[in-house]
């Protein structure tokens, strides 16, 4: 959990003070630009937090994999600013946050069906968030360098 926390404050940091024209270019052909990935962070938190409530609410739930190049094609430009994104994925952020917290014993091993990664636990779904902020949070370093 600490390590989902750390990434509303990495990704603030990361992100202050850069000027639009740094956040938005591309780092290489075909590489998401900083505010496309922040923008991805937004969307992959709605789906996640979407998924923690299902798996919360229902025995095993069907989870379904979303394609996150689709979704950045249809939904990445819709933020007109990095600061934008970061506010719409910070909300989500600290609401998912909150559920976590939230969680008896138990409920961590609530568990749903992912449509490409199976059976999949609801701390299991954390390690993946966690994961998954690393993954982008280095992105962003790197495309910022």
């Amino acid at each position: 959990m600490e390590r989902l926390r750390a990434t509303v404050r990495d990704l603030v940091s990361l992100t202050s003070g850069v000027p639009d024209e740094h956040l938005s270019r591309e780092p290489a052909p075909g590489e998401w630009p900083v505010d496309m990935v922040v923008a991805h962070l937004a969307d992959a938190e709605l789906v996640w937090g979407m998924r923690l409530r299902t798996m919360l609410t229902a025995d095993e739930p069907d989870l379904a994999g979303f394609d996150q190049d689709v979704w950045a094609d249809r939904f990445g430009g819709l933020d007109e600013e990095v600061h934008l994104s970061l506010a719409r994925w910070r909300a989500l952020r600290e609401s998912n946050l909150r559920v976590f917290h939230s969680l008896d014993d138990e409920e961590w091993e609530n568990a749903g069906i992912h449509e490409e990664r199976g059976r999949i636990t609801v701390a299991d779904l954390a390690s993946i968030l966690a994961d998954h902020d690393k993954a982008h949070l280095d992105q962003i370093r790197q495309a910022l360098r």
